[in-house]
């Protein structure tokens, strides 16, 4: 498996890719400088794996590195992003 984020703008998601083409991804909505992180999905084959959260936590990186700020609207992110300290100066929840 691919572990690396692919960041795709023009379908406004962050990508990443699982065995046998499958992919996982969080959508979000821009504002300028700022990502409104809306949903995230894992094809059901793949979840119960610690999927879920290698996507958030590359994302967030990701997120980082590319200068933008966000808030977590998916139940699932915000729980991620409460279990650490790291990712308050970068994303609200």
């Amino acid at each position: 498996m691919n572990k690396s984020i692919k960041h795709k703008p023009s379908q406004n998601r962050f990508e990443l890719e699982l065995e046998k083409g499958q992919i996982a991804y969080i959508s979000y909505r821009r504002k300028n400088d700022h990502l409104d992180l809306i949903h995230s999905e894992v094809p059901q084959s793949q979840r119960g794996q610690g999927i879920g959260k290698l996507l958030v936590l590359n994302t967030l990186k990701q997120i980082e590195k590319e200068g933008f700020t966000a808030t977590a609207y998916c139940p699932f992110i915000k729980a991620i992003v409460r279990d650490s300290e790291k990712w308050k100066n970068i994303i609200n929840y």
